[in-house]
């Protein structure tokens, strides 16, 4: 099991998947939002704004195609299976970790 320790000690790439509520909070509680540069929604209305608190930008899903991302960090573990399969149309193959 992959842990938010190890990939940050690592210098790895890291997106939270959930700009809502749990993001927002895991960001601003956790101390993580200090080295997570970015969060992708599936909400176009979000894309291009940021995340109170801690400032992250949301981004649309084809980031994680645009810029190598070494892990994913999902908030909301019900959808992890959409999320694998949404990152394997994408062709890109993060690490998961259920938020």
């Amino acid at each position: 099991q992959i842990t938010l320790d190890d990939l940050r000690g690592r210098n790895k790439r890291i997106v939270v998947w959930g700009g809502g509520t749990k993001g927002v909070m895991f960001l601003n509680l956790t101390g993580a939002g200090q080295f997570i540069q970015h969060v992708v929604d599936i909400n176009p209305h979000k894309t291009g704004k940021f995340l109170p608190g801690t400032g992250q930008e949301v981004v649309p899903p084809v980031f994680l195609k645009e810029q190598h991302t070494d892990a994913v960090i999902v908030m909301n573990p019900l959808y992890l299976k959409e999320i694998r399969e949404t990152c394997l149309d994408l062709a890109v193959e993060p690490d998961f970790l259920a938020g």
